[in-house]
Order: structure tokens, then C-alpha cells, then sequence
């Protein structure tokens, strides 16, 4: 995104594309609309702008309704400069609740602070009502603050606005940054607060449903059941269910904090469940029958409230496949299911990389950067555990292994690595993982994997649910298997020229 002038973009108020014109502008071309209202308070700014002396110099380089990729988090007016602050203006047509301005402000103030420079957040109200949020308190001021600020002849940021503003530094996971979530250093997107809100609200007014919360890898499940588990916890007796084995992670929140306990699966049961008012159950679609059922039980004998998170593309097992847990709650008459979107991603090349991985003939519709993805090549497993150990040791990477069977095989290999088991729920920055002849390509294109020492796990599973934990930078490595290696390496390259 480009910035643009103000003064000029409204000389173009009357155009019937003035949508268009802008978008033309600032060379971005997504879809949003701007509406009337939206248009008259822009003018209605310049011109309070204007009647201060500000000429049409003083309005360039501002962006104008920015959006931070993957987030969803819009600004109305940003101006940064490249060795100064960054001053946000929020533009509004009608007086709205000063509670309401200094959520929106503060909000502003978290996602800018990964810029590190000092931060102006201001909201101003059509015909020249001024608030500031200064990071403690809201007050009324003069237009003139914002008047000294953007007339500044230090050089602005005027290009790419979107290389500032990295989605993984705000979606965070509860079970890998336990310290930033009991801080509560973080915020819902859009799309969780309402989610949160319904669930929320339906219990609060004693509404007999069981909840789901349902989406696939990094669009923010867990985050979501977690900060649901932390509002309730002030009103009832809650417990978050981890169906998997408990890490560092969740033993580190259960102990640093009283608003709700957390148990794995293995410890669930009719009597430890009649102990809490809700519980909220992680990774659902690998529960087990007898949990599955325990909870049901809980829910429609005692009225104990039941909020499920699930992702079924993410069972690792044919039991699990078939089980379908997912389906299983769909047939509960009481059952309402809240799907997150998949456009809020923490890392929506690595998404497209695995999709196109999967499929061959899933390319991309448009021009993606993978230069976060590595396809690395090693003829024996001697080489792979020393590139492995590399990544580890020099490269701040985690290698996740495959989980193994009590049948010796090659996936033993790296026996002394987490594997996918391990790394339930959990998101890590950089992840490197491994492929060999276990894996091949049908004549459709379509990945496969060969049958697991363990007959019940799926091969090609215990990959996806592997190379998902990545939050910014993955690598595959690919060990003894040139075919695979050279098609896993087209889908990497496939931009480059």
C-alpha cells in the first residue's frame, strides 16, 4: 500500500469511483467500499486542516485505511515518519460513547507499539471534536495538536506499509507465550469477539447449548477457548480440557493463575467433571468415545456447560477419522458451531505452501512470497540429523519428529526430537520437519503417505499436523526420496521466474 494525499484525494469527493480513485492512489485494489458518510467526515478533517493554514504538502503521506494483512485490524489515518513517531487518526461522522473511543484508541496503541517509536492516537468527531488517548488517559484537545504534528518536514514512510506489520507479533497461543497471555497482552480479532460474545452471552442468559468453536490451523482456536476460560473464570468454576499430552506451557498457566484449571484428557471423568460449572475442551476431534460421551452426560444430566474446539482435518489416527467427533456433536439438537475464518491467518503463505504441498494442482491464484520456506535435500539420514542438529542448534528451529510405533522403523530416526504427538495445540516461529520414502505422489498429484509402523496413525496426517505448527518460517527437509523432492521443490519455486 502507498500512502497518498489527502487534499488531492478529495478533490475527487463527487466522483461516482471515488472508491476506485483511491484504491488507484494508494495502489491498493481490494474491494472495500468507502461509504458516504465515511467520505463527507474525510472532507470535513482536510477542511478543519485547511482553515488551520495547513497547506497540501502537509497532507501528503498519509495511509488511508490500512488494514494489517491476516488481522483484519483497520486504521483510518496513519501517518509515519522515518525517524520520528507515528501519529493514527480515527475518524468518526457522529459522537459516539468516550468508552467506546478509548477501547478503539488503546487497541490502536497495542498493534502500533511493535513499531517502536513514539505513538499519537487521536480520534477526531465530524465538525472539530478532538479526542487523545495517551496511553493512560482520554481527553478532549485542540485540533491544533494534531496540526503540529503532521506539519513536519521529517521525511515519512511512503511505500509497503505492510512490511512493518508481521501477523505472528499479534496472534499469539496461550500454551507457547503463557507470560503475554497472562498479561493479557493481546486482542481478539473481530471475528473472536464476536464469537466470544454469543458464547458468552448464551451462557450468562442460561441458553442450553453446547458450543463449538471450529477452524483449521493458526486462525487462533486456542487463543479464543483460553480468553473465553479466563472471562468465565471471574463468574463460575471453569476447566480447559487439553486433549493431549499437558506441556511446559499449559503447567506453567495452570500454576500461574486461578481463574481456571487445566487438565489432559486422560484425567477426565464423570467425578472430575461434576467438580466444574463449564469446561471447554481443546483439540476436541480427538476425544476418545468414553471422554466424548462423559461430557454429553455432564452436559445434559447436571447442565454443566460445554464449549468444544476442533479442527478435524487435524485427527491423527483412523480411529479418530472414524470416530468424527466433529460430526458427532453436529448431531446434538443443542449443538451451535461458530466457524473462525480462514482469511485471519498467522501465516498465510505457509498455509498456501502446505495447501499447494497436499495437492499439486492446488497452485495459488495469485503471486505469493515463499521465501520464509525452505526444501532442503539429504541423501542418507547420517546428513539429515546433521542438518537437522544445524537448524536446531544454530538457526533457532524446532524439529518435530514423527510419532513412532513400538515397531522399529526409520521414523525412529529421531526418536530423541518432540513429535507430533508432543506438539499438540502448540505453534512454534520456526519449524523444520522431515519427509523420506514413507511419502510419494499419486498420478493426481495428491500426497500420500505409505502405512505407519502403527497401523491406526496416518502418515500423511502426522505430517500436516507437523509442518501447522509453523508460525513464520518453515523447512522441509527431505531425506532419500529425489521424486518427492523435486515436486515439493516446484511448489517452492514456482514464482521465480
Amino acid at each position: 500500500m502507498k500512502a497518498i494525499n489527502l487534499a488531492i484525494l478529495c478533490l475527487g469527493r463527487n466522483l461516482q469511483n471515488f472508491c476506485e480513485y483511491k484504491n488507484s492512489m494508494a495502489e491498493c485494489y481490494k474491494e472495500k467500499r468507502v461509504k458516504k458518510d465515511e467520505i463527507e467526515t474525510l472532507m470535513d478533517f482536510v477542511k478543519a486542516l485547511s482553515l488551520k493554514g495547513l497547506e497540501m504538502s502537509d497532507l501528503d503521506n498519509f495511509f488511508y485505511g490500512f488494514a494489517i494483512p491476516q488481522i483484519s485490524k483497520e486504521f483510518d489515518l496513519l501517518k509515519i515518519y522515518e525517524d520520528g513517531p507515528v501519529v493514527n487518526i480515527e475518524l468518526k461522522s457522529r459522537e459516539i460513547e468516550s468508552e467506546r473511543i478509548e477501547y478503539q484508541l488503546k487497541k490502536n496503541r497495542y498493534y502500533l507499539s511493535h513499531l517502536n517509536r513514539k505513538i499519537y492516537t487521536f480520534c477526531y468527531i465530524k465538525h472539530q471534536k478532538v479526542y487523545l488517548y495517551d496511553g493512560n488517559n482520554l481527553e478532549k484537545v485542540s485540533i491544533d495538536n494534531i496540526v503540529k504534528l503532521i506539519k513536519c518536514s521529517k521525511r515519512c514512510i511512503q511505500n509497503n506499509i505492510e512490511k512493518l506489520f508481521t501477523a505472528k507479533d499479534y496472534l499469539i497461543s496461550p500454551i507457547n507465550m503463557p507470560v503475554k497471555f497472562l498479561h493479557e497482552s493481546y486482542y481478539l480479532t473481530a471475528q473472536q469477539e464476536e464469537i466470544k460474545n454469543k458464547i458468552i452471552n448464551g451462557i450468562r442468559s442460561g441458553e442450553q447449548k453446547i458450543w463449538g468453536i471450529c477452524g483449521t490451523a493458526g486462525t487462533g482456536k486456542t487463543l479464543l477457548l483460553y480468553d473465553i476460560a479466563r472471562t468465565l473464570g471471574d463468574e463460575m468454576k471453569v476447566c480447559i480440557i487439553h486433549s493431549g499430552i499437558l506441556s511446559q506451557g499449559h503447567i506453567e498457566l495452570k500454576s500461574r493463575q486461578k481463574k481456571f484449571d487445566i487438565i489432559s484428557v486422560r484425567d477426565c471423568n464423570e467425578d472430575v467433571v461434576s467438580n466444574y460449572e463449564c469446561v471447554l475442551i481443546d483439540e476436541s476431534q480427538r476425544l476418545y468415545q468414553i471422554d466424548f460421551d462423559c461430557l454429553i452426560k455432564a452436559f445434559k444430566e447436571k447442565g454443566i456447560k460445554c464449549i468444544f474446539s476442533y479442527d478435524f482435518f487435524q485427527v491423527l489416527s483412523y480411529t479418530e477419522q472414524n470416530r468424527n467427533i466433529p460430526e458427532q456433536l453436529k448431531q446434538q439438537e443443542e449443538f451451535v458451531e461458530n466457524k473462525l475464518s480462514d482469511k485471519i491467518r498467522t501465516n498465510a503463505e505457509i498455509v498456501s505452501f502446505i495447501k499447494n504441498v497436499i495437492d499439486l494442482k492446488n497452485k495459488p491464484k495469485r503471486y505469493i512470497d515463499y521465501s520464509n520456506i525452505e526444501v532442503l535435500y539429504a541423501d542418507n539420514y547420517e546428513t539429515a540429523k546433521e542438518i537437522v542438529r544445524h537448524y536446531v542448534n544454530d538457526k533457532n528451529y524446532k524439529f518435530i519428529s514423527y510419532t513412532p510405533s513400538r515397531i522399529r522403523s526409520d521414523i525412529d530416526q529421531f526418536r530423541d526430537y518432540v513429535n507430533t504427538h508432543h506438539i499438540i495445540g502448540q505453534e512454534f516461529d520456526n519449524v523444520i520437519f522431515s519427509m523420506d520414502r514413507n511419502f510419494r505422489y499419486t498420478a493426481e498429484g495428491r500426497l500420500q503417505g505409505k502405512k505407519h509402523p502403527n497401523p491406526d496413525y496416518i502418515f500423511y496426517k502426522l505430517w500436516y499436523q507437523g509442518v501447522s505448527r509453523a508460525r513464520e518460517k518453515l523447512c522441509i527437509l527431505i531425506i532419500d526420496n529425489e521424486e518427492l523432492f523435486e515436486k515439493i521443490l516446484s511448489v517452492k519455486l514456482q514464482f521465480e521466474n
